[in-house]
């Protein structure tokens, strides 16, 4: 009989049913995960400090650049001064207020130890525990969050960022104010000796010639002349202010200086380049600061610094050249009109012309007298480009650790680690454990599926604890005449399969029950199946012919002689030795008898196969409980006897790797038929 593998069973070895009744079955898994879990997060609880949270807010000013340009500061106008000022950057800012240069002052300020290598440790540690955030790249408000133990520090640390930076860019700024101040004094200085040797000049000629009025000079020319000199003027002072910051440029000594702003050179490409060049330098001081120039960083920027300078040297010459042709073409133009008066006096062309230099001198100093007022303003002006908006402010509750949080997942993973360590091992099983995954296996016939019983684990087990004449027999099977559980309904089941496929044999009715390997539940399974055709009123036999263990034979409380007895002495009858079992006169055993030292021998003599041919005339059926096959030869030998066997595979034992040896053994048995019995299947597989 063979049977197909059914389409509509599934093959997989566990689903979600069958983890749900195997966590049920476990229980107790769960209950001590959770313990263990739930302590582990209590004392994670215990010995992590609290860590709280503040929160801060600043807004970026934003500021414009250019001359007559309105500029807010702070909210107030100054369209006609001139300040020097930059546009501010926002993501500038945010990095500067993690900067180490800053955080290593805010460390200098709350540490007692004075040392600088803790002070840039502290400097490293309060960076790790700072946030900054900006709600969108249209934003200019900057969020900061700072974590500590303690509020108050928290509030501390990050009020002291706040002023700690405030205080470094108007240092910054006051220092670009004060190079601008320099140069501007520098060239006073000249200024006023170029006047005063004017005026001494003017003064002599004057005295010296006797002239008081040059007002006769022809106004037409005049006024040509008036014009030609302010545009000379212009280009003079912007050509006077672009060498300078050439020659700054070029001067190696003041490699590291900042270059003036806003200092009159009108041209927007250079003083693009000037303000690009002096924020870069001031980064690049900021980062000396705490490394050497050996840094690749600092070497990195020194090198977008060369850059940047050698960018703005090629631009203020290209704005020189195109002065000097201006001035070139407006010095054309006054000579022209020079020498329309030629036919003036010498005198008042001399006294013009000494008057013209006096003017250009005069208007440039005055120029310089406004812009270092100018810059003086912007120097005791000490607005700061970030305002907040946001005191530092926080929860009384610690934001971490979470107790909710570790609770939750504390019990998380106590419910989840059973049921993994369930899956896995259920996964890593290669056992067989139910009729479904044996179907999908194999197509040797399954006549039975017998359910796993709490108080029939092992019955082979249980039997070498059983003393002798301690037992009634009948307490020993599980199938009884009127009970319908789970088990009796199987064995009903097995004895239908059994009483069909008998029809066909007129003779020979006889059951080997064996397996590979010993607890398989074998002497379970001969027991009551013998019990349970006895009931429906069959003449049955059980042999007890595993000699070795006699396990059939200890449950039945009947350890006397028996078929050893029977084989070792061809004198005696088998008569002598089967006994009815219990009350049940239909059910007789044939004990396994006084322990033999050589049970295969014994089985290999003729006379037990004369005794199965004696016996078959009288009962329906003989039902023989074999040793494993693995261990013992013995139930090789009786199967050449017998055409029925019926293997016993116990679920959950059975590697599935077994069943090729098993349908190897069955193709030897041409004329044999193998049945496959499976025994302790747990609940949720039956």
């Amino acid at each position: 009989m063979k049977n197909s593998k059914p389409a509509n069973k599934p093959d997989e070895f566990i689903n979600i049913l069958d983890l749900w009744h195997l966590c049920v079955k476990r229980w107790h898994w769960f209950v001590i995960s959770l313990a263990f879990f739930l302590a582990l997060g209590a004392y994670y609880l215990h010995v992590t400090p609290n860590l709280y949270t503040r929160e801060a807010a600043i807004l970026v000013k934003q500021e414009t650049q250019g001359k007559g340009a309105g500029k807010n500061v702070s909210g107030e106008d100054f369209n006609d001064l001139g300040l020097v000022l930059q546009t501010t950057n926002v993501r500038n800012v945010q990095h500067q207020l993690a900067s180490l240069d800053v955080l290593s002052e805010v460390a200098r300020r709350i540490t007692k130890d004075k040392r600088e290598s803790q002070i840039l440790k502290k400097a490293q540690e309060i960076q790790s525990q700072l946030k900054s955030e900006i709600d969108d790249d249209k934003s200019t408000i900057i969020n900061l969050k700072y974590v500590d133990f303690t509020p108050d520090q928290a509030e501390k640390v990050l009020g002291l960022i706040i002023q700690v930076y405030n205080e470094k860019w108007l240092e910054r700024r006051n220092e670009m104010a004060a190079n601008t101040s320099r140069f501007i004094e520098g060239r006073l200085k000249l200024l006023e000796n170029d006047l005063s040797i004017v005026d001494d000049s003017i003064s002599k000629f004057k005295a010296r010639n006797k002239i008081t009025n040059l007002e006769r000079v022809s106004e037409l020319y005049l006024q040509q002349l008036t014009t030609t000199d302010a545009q000379i003027l212009n280009l003079t002072n912007q050509k006077s202010t672009a060498e300078y910051i050439l020659h700054i440029l070029h001067n190696k000594e003041s490699r590291h200086q900042l270059l003036p702003t806003n200092s009159g050179v009108n041209n927007s490409v250079a003083e693009a380049q000037i303000t690009q060049y002096n924020n870069m330098l001031i980064q690049l001081k900021n980062n000396m600061y705490n490394t050497s120039d050996q840094n690749p960083i600092i070497r990195k920027q020194e090198s977008d610094l060369n850059d940047i300078r050698k960018n703005i040297i090629s631009t203020i010459k290209n704005h020189i050249n195109a002065l000097n042709i201006q001035l070139q073409n407006y010095e054309n133009a006054s000579s022209e009109a020079d020498s329309k008066i030629a036919n003036n006096p010498g005198q008042e062309k001399y006294l013009l012309s000494v008057e013209r230099d006096q003017k250009v001198k005069e208007t440039l100093y005055l120029y310089l007298l406004q812009k270092k007022e100018e810059n003086e303003i912007g120097m005791t002006y000490t607005s700061f480009n970030t305002q907040l908006i946001d005191m530092p402010h926080g929860s009384g509750k610690p934001t971490s650790p979470n107790k909710r949080n570790v609770i939750m997942g504390m019990v998380l993973l106590g419910l989840i680690i059973p049921i993994i360590t369930i899956f896995v091992r259920e996964s890593l099983n290669s056992t067989i454990r139910s009729k479904y995954e044996l179907e999908a296996k194999t197509d040797l016939p399954i006549i039975g599926e017998i359910p796993l019983r709490n108080d029939f684990r092992d019955i082979t087990a249980i039997s070498r604890f059983i003393p002798f004449g301690k037992k009634e027999s009948s307490k020993s099977f599980v199938v009884q005449p009127n009970k319908s559980d789970n088990v009796n309904e199987t064995f009903r089941r097995i004895r239908t399969e059994i009483e069909q496929s008998a029809q066909n044999q007129s003779s020979n009715r006889v059951y080997l029950i064996t397996s590979n390997y010993k607890g398989a539940g074998k002497s379970f399974v001969a027991m009551n199946l013998a019990k349970t055709l006895s009931i429906n009123s069959h003449k049955v036999l059980l042999i007890d012919a595993d000699m070795r263990s006699t396990s059939v034979s200890r449950l039945l409380n009947n350890m006397g002689k028996g078929l050893a007895d029977y084989l070792s002495d061809e004198t005696v009858s088998t008569d002598e030795f089967i006994t009815q079992i219990g009350a049940d006169s239909h059910l007789d055993l044939l004990p396994a008898g006084t322990s033999a030292p050589n049970p295969t021998e014994l089985l290999s003599k003729v006379r037990f196969k004369l005794l199965l041919e004696e016996k078959s005339k009288y009962y329906d059926y003989i039902i023989i409980d074999s040793p494993a096959t693995d261990t013992f030869a013995d139930a090789n030998i009786i199967d050449c006897n017998v055409r029925n066997i019926l293997f016993i595979m116990r679920a959950g034992q059975f590697e599935s790797k077994g069943i090729e040896d098993l349908e190897k053994m069955a193709l030897k048995k041409e004329h044999q038929q193998l049945q496959v019995i499976l025994n302790a299947v747990e609940k949720s597989r039956t």
